[in-house]
């Protein structure tokens, strides 16, 4: 299913008047969710027991993981002060990136109305759902400074909001860059050439939408066969293509 792009900057930054449209259909979007949200914890707690799995599932089909995380994360964040939410969902909250020049009164518009106990629940219930996608994130990387690691011949994680929810699988993150001013942490070039792993489709990425060089001990066993393929074999033509077909990006 595709969901409506989620914008993640703040009104202040959309310059253009296409973007400001397309903030605004995020925005309401984002308020429709909070509505969406609060009407199905209505219809699935008693008073005693809240169906959170039920609420999530609905919820996520509905408005995608994007979306859905976005607004109980911002949420959690504005009532951070609140001990009814747990110290879990407040280090997961904090982790999901706003911009510094954050719309705060546009922000109030999509915060939940549901009782502190019952977000709390459910926001745990969707990070776990999410958790189940067994994604790779910054624990699957080798250690070092990303900042003054060469990126060349080497196979990179990509973060995953870089994909489509469709295409949100780890075999999908991993990629091999070949070439590129991006490899270099040196150059003022952004531009990483390469193939995913799973399929040996060439794409080009920007150095920042990656996490890291990967540490192979988290590799499967079809990954590690492959990968010793393809880098046995020089990837040719990368550099002079200016197009970028990721596999399902974000638009």
């Amino acid at each position: 299913m595709t969901f409506l792009p989620l914008c993640r900057h703040a009104f202040a930054d959309v310059r253009e008047l296409d973007a400001a449209s397309k903030w605004w259909d995020s925005h309401h979007e984002n308020v429709r969710c909070r509505d969406f949200m609060d009407e199905q914890v209505r219809q699935n707690f008693d008073g005693i027991h809240l169906e959170s799995q039920a609420i999530a599932d609905s919820t996520v089909a509905e408005f995608g993981f994007d979306r859905t995380m976005w607004v109980l994360a911002r949420h959690v964040q504005h009532y951070d002060y609140d001990g009814r939410f747990s110290n879990q969902n407040k280090v997961w909250a904090q982790s999901i990136q706003f911009s510094p020049v954050h719309d705060a009164d546009r922000d109030a518009d999509f915060l939940l109305n549901s009782h502190p106990t019952l977000v709390d629940a459910l926001t745990k219930q969707v990070r776990e759902k999410y958790a189940a996608l067994n994604l790779y994130d910054h624990h699957h990387r080798i250690e070092g400074d990303i900042h003054q690691q060469d990126f060349k011949g080497k196979l990179l994680i990509l973060r995953d909001d870089v994909l489509n929810e469709a295409s949100r699988t780890p075999e999908n993150q991993l990629f091999l860059a070949s070439s590129g001013f991006g490899c270099s942490p040196d150059a003022s070039g952004r531009a990483v050439f390469g193939a995913f792993l799973i399929d040996g489709e060439q794409a080009r990425f920007a150095r920042q939408d990656f996490i890291g060089i990967c540490d192979e001990r988290y590799l499967a066993d079809w990954a590690k066969e492959t990968l010793a393929v393809l880098q046995s074999q020089e990837l040719q033509g990368g550099e002079e293509s200016e197009g970028m077909t990721m596999k399902g990006a974000q638009a």
